[in-house]
């Protein structure tokens, strides 16, 4: 870390940056990502609720960074929040401010890596409007099944799934989020025939576990840990390259034979474009001594989450796999599948 140390230093010298206030834009409502939430649909009693109710996970994650960041800054760091079009209303906000820093992104992967493949129109270019900052967090993802299912291992799903091809059920979370693209990742590198059904929230996909509706789950961590803790759901695997620390004892994807498996998201941060490349540097070193203190990596590991510190160069690098395998599969296994076209895109 000694060399962000000096880039850091050498970002302090070369701006009087920053000399305001900063807003962290926030695409999300405050029940949180749609990728672990889903989507509701706002009425008067919604926002009484969520008014009433603790942060989400992703104000979690946006509150702890920002308190952390103001403090090293000396600036205070508020939220601006932009829930409306699935995080694309407040995106589009975002590309568009003054390039000078003091305007910020808070996205998560589904914006920056799916969405661009998965919707014709987007409002905003992610690669041409938006530069990458620094990753905050890794969303892993993991293959659930009821605690009384029979199935306890990812060969023992992948069997049954082959004994009765198009009768196996799989929830995911919401249409086109990373949970979905996980089990469509899944059907397509083992070569089964799986039913996808999409619950608008993890806890109604992970409820359609329990419930037997569905024989397995594709659905975030941080959205499961309630219910392993009640006893109700069976963690298979996680589709992370690593294990969890909330469930050590949970093998990766990877380790049960689907070598190089992978599917997880993230939260980062991002700049509009044209942001000065010492402003980038300087908030990086900043945002990566932030997700150094212990506390709040302990506070993202409860949450189900694994920090993800690391330069802009690594963040980006990180941006332009997700959007190559996220397009690929979206192109191919989702879309000809919707139209009736063969899953390995042949």
């Amino acid at each position: 870390m000694g060399w962000l140390l000096l880039l850091g230093q050498s970002a302090y010298c070369q701006t009087s940056y920053p000399e305001r206030a900063l807003k962290l834009v926030v695409p999300f409502p405050a029940t949180g990502s749609p990728d672990i939430y889903g989507t509701q649909r706002t009425t008067k009693l919604v926002k009484v609720m969520q008014a009433l109710s603790p942060p989400s996970l992703t104000d979690n994650v946006a509150m702890e960074v920002a308190q952390s960041l103001a403090t090293l800054l000396g600036q205070p760091v508020d939220f601006d929040r932009h829930p409306r079009g699935k995080t694309v209303a407040g995106t589009r906000h975002a590309a568009l401010a003054r390039p000078d820093g003091h305007t910020l992104l808070f996205a998560g992967n589904p914006t920056i890596t799916i969405f661009p493949s998965l919707y014709r129109r987007l409002p905003f270019d992610p690669r041409r409007d938006l530069v990458p900052v620094a990753a905050l967090a890794r969303l892993p993802i993991v293959l659930i099944t009821a605690s009384d299912d029979p199935a306890r291992t990812v060969r023992q799903v992948i069997e049954r799934a082959r004994f009765i091809p198009g009768q196996v059920n799989y929830a995911a979370v919401g249409d086109g989020s990373t949970s979905h693209l996980a089990g469509e990742l899944f059907r397509s590198t083992v070569g089964i025939e799986i039913v996808n059904v999409n619950y608008n929230g993890s806890n109604s996909a992970i409820n359609a576990v329990v419930t037997r509706n569905v024989e397995f789950g594709f659905v975030p961590l941080a959205g499961v840990l309630p219910f392993v803790e009640g006893g109700k759901v069976r963690v298979i695997a996680v589709a992370s390259a690593q294990r969890h620390p909330a469930v050590p004892k949970v093998p990766t994807i990877d380790e049960s034979g689907l070598p190089d498996f992978e599917a997880s998201g993230w939260f980062g941060v991002f700049a509009p474009a044209r942001t000065s490349a010492a402003i980038v540097s300087l908030l990086n070193y900043e945002i990566n001594r932030v997700l150094a203190e212990e506390a709040l990596q302990r506070s993202l590991h409860r949450q189900g989450l694994v920090p993800a510190p690391g330069t802009a160069e690594e963040f980006r690098a990180l941006i332009d796999t997700d959007s190559a395998r996220w397009g690929r599969l979206v192109k191919t296994a989702i879309i000809n599948r919707y139209t009736g076209a063969s899953g390995n895109g042949k």
